[in-house]
């Protein structure tokens, strides 16, 4: 069975200790959540980002007011059977190739940290997030990590950080 490594950063700036608990609060603190790599709501989530892209894209080239925090995901291969899953912010796109700040630490590749510059294609790119005043739009990857929790963590997490995932 081969495994994803999956960093899932959300919007935000303090996590409670409820929400410390779940995977998507222990990504909030620059963790490292594992998924096997044929999930299925994972596999879903990162579908969904990938159809709705262009549109995320037109929006990131022109936001509209409250608009802000725009952020892509990107794949980067560990080896044969694994990858890791870098937050992007902020980022510039043109004619697919896109140029970008790595937002999250990695935990697979020496030669990349927080902050360096980092140059993908759209191939890549694997989930998209932004904020409109307090609702995180996006961010697909984390509504499949929260609906695994139970009911009432996963309401107050996606309260606390305006996430918004569809059932």
């Amino acid at each position: 069975m081969s495994f994803r490594l999956l960093a899932v950063a959300i919007v935000a700036c303090a996590t409670s200790q409820a929400s410390a608990q779940m995977p998507a609060g222990k990504a909030l603190r620059d963790g490292v959540i594992s998924v096997r790599s044929n999930d299925a709501a994972m596999a879903a989530a990162m579908a969904r980002a990938d159809r709705e892209l262009d549109a995320f894209l037109g929006i990131a080239a022109a936001p509209p007011a409250g608009a802000q925090h725009f952020s892509v995901k990107v794949r980067l291969p560990v080896g044969k059977e694994s990858n890791e899953y870098i937050w992007i912010h902020p980022f510039t796109h043109d004619s697919g190739k896109f140029v970008g700040k790595v937002a999250n630490t990695p935990r697979n590749f020496t030669y990349l940290a927080l902050g360096d510059r980092l140059a993908f294609e759209r191939k890549d790119v694997v989930d998209w997030s932004y904020r409109k005043g307090d609702r995180t739009i996006g961010n697909y990857t984390a509504c499949a990590l929260v609906h695994r929790e139970p009911p009432q963590q996963r309401d107050a997490f996606m309260k606390q950080y305006g996430l918004d995932c569809p059932d």
